[in-house]
């Protein structure tokens, strides 16, 4: 989902007029017609129900709109405090974070970095890994937080690596899995399972069950971490994730093993071209050095104490 198909939306929905929109947006019809069709194809259902001339949102437009709603009045305040933070001097930093890394251990970095760096104003921002290179490459983004993935993904990149982090298998508290120390593929393919499309291991993964012949039963696949969370702490099947992507303490998990890889790198990535003096050399070069096992350890000592 792209912003400019958020703001077309939005103001479809309000005027429920596809030309009027297009004008207070200041593109064409068709144009705002295509984003969005577009967006409604990601999200799998009409937006608008056509009748004639008659426009009207349908049943997931009105629930759409208080989302739509919401990310557009959170880039609006995000912008007024930027330029607000830009005009008493300070400087910006935009810094990518892949969708599938959880916040806690980036955090504990990050609020360190803005404890020596306080003039520089650090906008976090999410991401895919396929769209990283070129938001770097133009400069949308100043460098990005990401994880081990298809290795040409970032191959033209200068990539430094952080820590390791293992997956597990996530699952609702009270299920059977607790009594066990550890868990393999085998186990996981006799649940209901909850499919993380954005996972790093999803493509062995697959191959491994076909290849062995055993019928994973996939109830629910989505690209967000929160619903899939979600959807897991409420019994609807299990799920393969990286341990400090769970941010629900509702959540239980036990260690992954087997053949396919079950860990994952976390690093940091920016142009080859970046001078080392910039800003974002500085935090490419201070989240190097920063004490990244005593942050994971810290997050393991607070979760056996909550």
């Amino acid at each position: 989902m792209e912003f400019h198909q958020v703001r077309y939306f939005l103001e479809a929905a309000e005027s429920l007029n596809f030309t009027r929109a297009a004008e207070n947006c200041h593109v064409s019809q068709p144009a705002l017609t295509r984003a969005i069709q577009k967006l409604e194809a990601e999200l799998g259902g009409e937006l608008f129900i056509r009748d004639g001339r008659a426009v009207r949102l349908s049943s997931l437009g009105k629930v759409i709109r208080e989302h739509c709603q919401r990310i557009y009045e959170t880039r609006e305040m995000a912008r007024a405090a930027a330029k607000s933070f830009l005009e008493s001097g300070g400087s910006e930093l935009n810094v990518g974070v892949m969708c599938t890394i959880g916040p806690d251990v980036l955090s504990a970095f990050v609020n360190e970095f803005n404890h020596t760096h306080s003039n520089v104003l650090v906008i976090l921002h999410d991401i895919g890994p396929e769209a990283l290179p070129k938001l770097l490459f133009t400069g949308v983004l100043d460098c990005a937080f990401v994880a081990s993935h298809d290795d040409k993904t970032f191959e033209e990149l200068s990539v430094r690596v952080l820590f390791d982090e293992d997956m597990v298998v996530a699952f609702e508290e009270g299920h059977r899995f607790a009594e066990k120390q550890e868990l393999t593929l085998f186990d996981v393919a006799e649940e209901a399972y909850v499919d993380r499309l954005k996972c790093e291991i999803r493509q062995p993964f697959f191959e491994f069950m076909e290849n062995n012949g055993l019928d994973l039963k996939v109830v629910c696949s989505s690209q967000r971490e929160d619903w899939i969370q979600e959807l897991v702490v409420r019994g609807l099947g299990v799920s393969i994730m990286p341990r400090f992507s769970i941010t629900t303490r509702r959540l239980d998990w036990r260690s992954l093993s087997g053949p396919v890889s079950n860990s994952r790198q976390i690093m940091i990535a920016q142009t080859k071209s970046q001078m080392p003096q910039s800003t974002a050399g500085s935090f490419c070069s201070e989240a190097q050095e920063f004490q990244w096992q005593t942050a994971l350890e810290n997050l393991d000592v607070n979760e056996r104490l909550h």
